[in-house]
């Protein structure tokens, strides 16, 4: 009980000392997270569609060890390992109500990327007008959201008993997201994982932000730290069973928007962060809440219908046998 007491102190204590709240240092911690994992996910995946092409569908492994010997799949590895230390950072010094939602802009940059690399490639899609309107409906509602929140910082530390009821019905959530894709003719099977990959997604971003509270020394003996692995590590799983299990069209939409507002959802009860209140601020949050949710969606919806390239992560059914010729009488 004594160690339980020592963390829920911790947990109604501010901000460690030498990281003071800043807003400012946050947001552009978060939009440089948000450029990093856009980099990443453009260059992956022009990798692996360049690698695969002489590959025959289905070849997982053969493709991943092309990839792993791949200069510029190996470099976008590394912009993802920039982003996740970005995104750390900025959980260290700004509320998770405005992180998670700036992170949600990496969606925007990588089509900017995607379109400026692609352009280069005749036979490679385009992003068109229904993409950028989509794109340019998240910036402006993003902005929004930032501006009209101006939320007041809670604590540095999770309230250990709400962030263990949340991380329970993310666990939840994913047991039964299996147990319906493990049914033979169950439908919507990549929608299911689709929503237990997004939820636990973010669970793991407010874990995150208690898990940078902490000194480096006390990494190992934070209980949030396995934590912060656990939900990770299966977010990462059902992310990839949920492509496996269905087109992209049907789970990476919902993936997008829930991670964002699972995390805003829940930093009140964990942390104790709550948003400006007033007529003026309300309605501009709630405006750009939804903005920023259809926007989302929208533009992934949009993106993985156009997707015609990627990595083939299942094997694909037979094709069907040609019908024979029927013989010319002579």
């Amino acid at each position: 009980m004594g160690g339980v007491a020592q963390v829920q102190l911790l947990a109604a204590q501010g901000p460690p000392p030498g990281a003071a709240p800043n807003l400012g240092l946050a947001v552009l911690l978060a939009l440089l997270s948000a450029c990093a994992f856009a980099v990443s996910t453009v260059v992956q995946h022009r990798a692996a569609t360049a690698a695969g092409e002489d590959l025959p569908q289905g070849a997982v492994l053969r493709l991943v060890g092309k990839l792993v010997r791949n200069r510029a799949w190996i470099a976008g590895q590394g912009a993802a390992l920039a982003g996740f230390l970005l995104h750390a950072a900025a959980l260290k010094f700004g509320p998770v109500v405005v992180v998670q939602p700036l992170l949600s802009g990496g969606l925007v940059i990588s089509l900017a990327l995607g379109a400026v690399v692609d352009r280069r490639h005749a036979d490679r899609v385009l992003p068109e007008r229904g993409q950028w309107i989509a794109a340019g409906v998240v910036a402006v509602t993003l902005g929004l959201f930032v501006v009209s929140a101006m939320p007041r910082h809670g604590s540095s530390y999770a309230d250990p008993t709400a962030l263990l009821a949340c991380a329970g019905g993310a666990a939840l959530l994913m047991v039964g997201a299996a147990l319906w894709a493990l049914r033979p003719d169950a439908p919507h099977k990549a929608l299911a994982l689709g929503v237990a990959a997004g939820g636990g997604f973010g669970i793991t971003g407010l874990v995150l932000k208690d898990v940078v509270a902490h000194p480096p020394a006390e990494l190992l003996t934070s209980w949030t730290t396995y934590l912060l692995l656990v939900s990770g590590a299966a977010s990462i799983v059902f992310a990839q069973w949920a492509y496996q299990s269905g087109a992209l069209i049907e789970c990476l939409p919902v993936m997008a928007v829930l991670e964002p507002l699972v995390a805003v959802g829940l930093a009140a009860p964990v942390y104790g962060e709550q948003l400006a209140p007033g007529f003026l601020a309300t309605t501009g949050q709630v405006v750009g809440v939804v903005g920023l949710v259809v926007g989302v969606a929208v533009l992934a919806r949009r993106t993985a219908a156009r997707e015609t390239t990627g990595v083939p992560l299942a094997v694909p059914a037979p094709a069907p046998a040609p019908h024979p010729h029927p013989r010319r009488r002579g």
